[in-house]
């Protein structure tokens, strides 16, 4: 049996390999010397769109009718990204308040209370104040969801024991009226 080949066969494939991370390249966003400004890559060019973007801005402005089921899913996804720092009732007494982070505001504040829902839809895209944006995290339409609930608990908020049926009226009247 001859072992020169694989022995050949061994060598040639040693004599191509070397340590990748001493080899030239350019890192993206460092310096480097391609480019008059000295970076190793480009920015976009000034008005081109990401693919995908114009679908998704699209579907961010359908909004989706008001069903049980819109609902329920807007209660879920309040309660998995508001609640910490809206609290439950959307009063801004979450739990990291508690933990000394500044209060957000309350929806029931009159400037929420009037805000549109677009508006309330663009602060939950893109942030505000100390809250950071939930594009990347939140569907559009689950965010659509989100702000039915946000009225919900609004008018939650604001109910007029009047305006309730008699059924439920007798619930939250208190004895004696």
């Amino acid at each position: 049996m001859k072992t020169w080949p694989w022995v050949l066969s061994l060598a040639l494939l040693c004599s191509g390999c070397d340590d990748m991370s001493r080899q030239a390249k350019l890192l993206e966003q460092r310096a480097g010397g391609w480019f008059a400004d000295s970076l190793g890559s480009r920015q976009p060019p000034v008005g081109s769109v990401a693919r995908g973007q114009l679908q998704r801005e699209a579907q961010a402005r359908q909004r989706p009718a008001i069903s049980a089921a819109l609902l329920a899913r807007g209660e879920a996804g309040y309660q998995t990204f508001c609640t910490p720092c809206h609290g439950l009732s959307g009063l801004g007494d979450g739990l990291v308040v508690g933990r000394g982070f500044a209060a957000p505001p309350s929806f029931i504040e009159p400037r929420l209370l009037n805000a549109s829902d677009e508006q309330l839809m663009q602060v939950i895209t893109q942030g505000q104040g100390l809250m950071y944006g939930y594009a990347s995290r939140i569907q559009p339409d689950e965010r659509w969801a989100i702000v039915a609930h946000l009225r919900v608990l609004q008018l939650s908020q604001h109910a007029d024991l009047q305006t309730l049926p008699p059924s439920l009226r007798h619930a939250f009247e208190e004895p004696g009226q």
